[in-house]
């Protein structure tokens, strides 16, 4: 298989029809073999079998471009003529939007608003795990803070405290010495 990367304007084009990409553009060429198949398994002779073939088409969305629903129309027009009667021949589904005006859509205001709660729950769920993540983190920092074992944040204070700690038993100490030599009668040489 080989992929053509350099898409030109002839590419787009398929019977009269420019399409915007070269998906669509094979779609329809897909359509144009459909519509070959349906004409030679078609018998215009007899409207009901004709009728019947339209409708499995209809329903089984076979044809998707306007290349395939022009085709459609010409059926459909054919069946009028044959005698079939309006009521019995079903309109040709369009299964998109040609505007861009969503408000003008109900069905896609009704599906955007239906998305909305989905999507409003998420922002809901977003902004607790946040502020439990936040809270969590304040925990912590307050927990290294308060304890005991040094910490890359309480570091320098523990080891100043330990070290005050050192400073304070050393001179305990020394007072303890000095109050035992004196006892002893033994002089202080400073």
């Amino acid at each position: 298989m080989v992929i053509n990367l350099m898409e030109t304007k002839d590419d787009l084009v398929v019977e009269g029809y420019h399409f915007a990409t070269l998906a669509d553009a094979e779609t329809a060429r897909q359509d144009i073999k459909r519509i070959k198949n349906l004409e030679n398994n078609m018998d215009y002779r007899k409207p009901q079998n004709a009728l019947l073939l339209y409708h499995r088409a209809l329903e089984t969305r076979v044809l998707q471009t306007p290349i395939g629903f022009a085709y459609l129309l010409t059926v459909q027009e054919h069946l009028k003529r044959c005698g079939v009667p309006e009521d019995k021949i079903k309109p040709i589904p369009l299964y998109m939007t040609f505007t861009n005006k969503t408000e003008a859509n109900s069905s896609i205001r009704k599906s955007i608003a239906a998305r909305q709660p989905e999507y409003k729950g998420r922002f809901i769920t977003s902004v607790c795990l946040n502020v439990l993540m936040v809270i969590v983190i304040a925990s912590m920092f307050a927990i290294s803070l308060k304890s005991d074992s040094p910490n890359i944040i309480n570091y320098r204070r523990a080891i100043v405290n330990e070290y005050s700690e050192w400073e304070q038993e050393l001179m305990q100490r020394e007072q303890a010495v000095r109050e035992e030599e004196r006892k002893a009668g033994i002089k202080d040489e400073n």
